[in-house]
């Protein structure tokens, strides 16, 4: 499987929003997730199966693994082949997880937006006794 370039640096934790409710916590974001069109890279040049797969560190961890929503909020494809890509959310861990997108034959891929909210308890905070 044909893997993208360097990383995508999608929703670093400054771009992230952030919302706690009692014990409860929602994180969001939103972005582009690659552009393989500008530098003629995988997704967009290369035929088989391909894979861009961005890390995703939340702004702050949450007490266990939180539910995960992961959307396309944009797509820019050939219309030469059929479309054909799975997006999904991997390795989910209290601190973070990983968005995969994958594509696969003849398919080309310009581009690719996703937004992504994680929502589920608040850590734990530590406090100082006096």
């Amino acid at each position: 499987m044909a893997l993208g370039p360097a990383q995508p640096e999608i929703c670093q934790i400054a771009l992230q929003n952030r919302v706690e409710i009692d014990n409860l916590q929602v994180i969001t974001c939103s972005g582009e997730l690659f552009n393989h069109v500008d530098g003629g890279l995988p997704m967009w040049s290369a035929v088989g199966d391909r894979k861009v797969t961005a890390d995703i560190t939340f702004v702050r961890a949450f007490r266990v693994p939180p539910a995960i929503t992961l959307g396309l909020t944009g797509l820019d494809s050939s219309h030469d082949q059929n479309l054909r890509f799975l997006l999904h959310a991997t390795d989910i861990k209290a601190a973070g997880f990983k968005i995969e997108f994958l594509t696969w034959s003849d398919t080309h891929i310009a581009r690719a937006s996703v937004s992504w909210q994680a929502m589920g308890m608040v850590k734990s905070r530590s406090y100082k006794s006096i």
